[in-house]
């Protein structure tokens, strides 16, 4: 049983289903119908993706002989091997946890107030400032760490830079990341070179400086630094937290997300249990962490559901995980660049920032991602 649809999920689903064949039982369960892909949601907000948002249909797990439960998960019991849905007590053998990771929207006071672009909703709504927007100050706020996708808040600010600066509109986009510096988990020199693009695009840096608290309806914004901004548009980065049935069933330990073994993903708390995706944590030296990003789950997935199949089939176990990917950064709307490389390498993380590439490339990614091809 998969629980989550998403980039982790469905290549979980997937992958056991081609490894284990016919005789065994596959449900992925999910609330919702589709998947959005928000990493295009930055393009969205600009007016460069559909209103609709880039979307696949879990349904189409259904063609590879998958069951798919659209329900909500109310609790998940990991000694009794099953799940309880609004509707109905689901039974497992193993167990992939897919949650992802959930929004606090009230964990920074007055965040309401202001745009995000971190879910389809509130990036179609912001769209619609965007619009509006005739000039000014842009804050674009992250509120804490770990948050999914650290490229996302940096492509942001370079998006809207590139959309202000084509229509002509003046604008000064202030960007605020809880990091010492830009990607500071590929280490000093892609850091460098990423706060080398965004100072020379105009937009101003502060570093570790995270929202606190929004007032006078998101154009004042107060940073963790004791700095304030005023703006004239404002978005943040949600809060991120595990999700409450993860936390109820005991799965994270008493730790903010759930622990896991680094070469298999199966949980620390429950064997035959595991989390991949943003659900989970893997340290990858010091009080660093695997990046949350659908790359590193759709990674994962493959891996839980190797893990499964041999010891369904009694076959070897497949080589451990070793954190290799790589995410998009656009530029603009017309350039992007792939940072990415092996954050479990022997001696820490060895990644780096590629040269920039046209935006079709992305595009052609995007259409895999909607084909379950990635």
């Amino acid at each position: 049983m998969v629980l989550g649809g998403g980039f982790g999920g469905a290549q979980a689903a997937l992958t056991t289903d081609g490894l284990l064949g016919d005789g065994h039982r596959i449900t992925v369960v999910d609330r919702s119908e589709a998947s959005y892909l928000c990493g295009a949601n930055p393009l969205l907000m600009v007016g460069e993706r559909p209103r609709a948002g880039v979307t696949r249909p879990l349904a189409t797990l259904a063609e590879h002989g998958i069951d798919l439960v659209l329900d909500e998960i109310l609790t998940i019991d990991p000694d009794g091997r099953r799940v309880q849905t609004t509707r109905q007590v689901l039974p497992f053998d193993y167990l992939v946890v897919a949650l992802g990771a959930v929004y606090d929207w009230n964990a920074v006071p007055g965040s309401g107030a202001a745009g995000s672009f971190y879910d389809h909703a509130h990036s179609v709504a912001l769209r619609e400032a965007v619009g509006r927007f005739e000039g000014g100050k842009v804050v674009v706020a992250v509120s804490g760490a770990p948050y999914k996708c650290p490229p996302a808040p940096l492509e942001a600010a370079l998006v809207l830079e590139w959309h202000f600066r084509k229509r002509g509109v003046p604008a000064q986009i202030h960007l605020c990341i809880p990091e010492p510096a830009p990607l500071a988990v590929a280490g000093p020199e892609t850091a460098k070179r990423v706060a080398d693009v965004l100072t020379s695009r105009g937009v101003v840096l502060h570093t570790q400086a995270t929202a606190t608290s929004l007032e006078d309806s998101g154009r004042r914004v107060y940073l963790s630094d004791g700095s304030t901004l005023d703006a004239d548009l404002s978005m943040v980065v949600p809060v991120h937290r595990a999700p409450a049935v993860a936390v109820e069933a005991g799965l994270t330990m008493g730790m903010p997300w759930v622990p896991v073994d680094p070469e298999t993903l199966e949980t620390r708390a429950a064997p035959g249990v595991f989390a991949v995706g943003d659900v989970n944590s893997i340290p990858i030296g010091g009080e660093r962490a695997l990046p949350k990003a659908g790359v590193f789950a759709s990674a994962q997935g493959r891996l839980a559901a190797e893990v499964i199949a041999s010891r369904v089939l009694g076959t070897s176990p497949p080589a451990p995980y070793d954190g290799a990917g790589s995410c998009f950064l656009h530029l603009s709307g017309e350039e992007v660049a792939e940072v990415g490389g092996v954050f479990l390498a022997p001696g820490g993380p060895q990644v780096g920032l590629g040269d920039p590439r046209p935006a079709s490339f992305k595009e052609r990614w995007e259409a895999e991602w909607q084909r379950f091809e990635i």
